[in-house]
């Protein structure tokens, strides 16, 4: 009995050593590789899990500084907050406003040659007249395509959805359809610098600043720099 007890001890110790050596011959996970420089504002590259980025970008119709952190590899979230000149994109109604929202980004696809995402959020947004204060919420949703040209370049085009809802006797919902066009420069692996435009209808227009139920064109124009932190 007592020989049978080291008999099972001794394979006990063989089948652990054995499970060790295989567990040594499991090769490390390899990093995800990305095309470019692995990250995109504008492309559906994500900033990279526990990747941090701040982003600033001015134009038309106003000024903007964005947070996004990497939750995984494929998906951010953040928030902005902006200072606008122009009621939501619309070249006829110039009214000063301000807006904050906390954005989501979604990695769908990557090839290397391509990659596909989501973008949406939720927020809030007020602008201002002598006379009264128009009052908002906001509901962006948008389709993104990036292609990567070298190590240096990325084009990024789509479509961005940038609902909103406003409030009062001229309120309602509006939809906007959004064609998006854009490129990024980096100018260092943590740094880049941007070129976004997007217009498009906004149709079935609310607010107190255009005639209800019209279509007005929305254009929006800029300029950005973003940092990885």
């Amino acid at each position: 009995m007592h020989r049978s007890a080291w008999t099972m001890l001794a394979a006990a110790v063989a089948v652990a050593v054995s499970l060790a050596a295989r567990a040594a011959d499991v090769p490390a996970p390899v990093p995800e590789a990305r095309a470019g420089q692995g990250w995109t504002m504008l492309g559906a590259q994500t900033s990279g899990d526990g990747a941090n980025v701040v982003a600033v970008d001015a134009g038309f119709p106003g000024l903007s500084v964005t947070y996004l952190h990497g939750v995984t590899s494929i998906e951010d979230i953040g928030f902005r907050l902006a200072f606008n000149y122009g009621y939501e994109g619309l070249v006829t109604a110039i009214h000063p406003g301000l807006r904050g929202e906390a954005v989501a980004r979604l990695r769908l696809l990557d090839t290397g040659h391509v990659s596909i995402g989501l973008k949406g959020g939720v927020g809030v947004f007020a602008y201002f007249t002598s006379a009264y204060t128009a009052p908002g919420i906001t509901l962006p949703l948008g389709l993104v395509v990036g292609i990567p040209v070298g190590n240096a370049f990325s084009v990024a085009t789509g479509v961005d959805v940038p609902l909103f809802l406003t409030f009062g006797p001229t309120g309602g919902l509006t939809a906007p359809v959004l064609f998006v066009a854009g490129l990024e420069r980096w100018l260092g692996k943590g740094w880049l610098a941007n070129l976004r435009v997007r217009m498009g209808p906004a149709v079935n227009i609310t607010g107190p600043f255009v005639p209800v139920g019209s279509a007005q064109l929305a254009f929006e124009l800029a300029v950005g720099m973003a940092f990885k932190l």
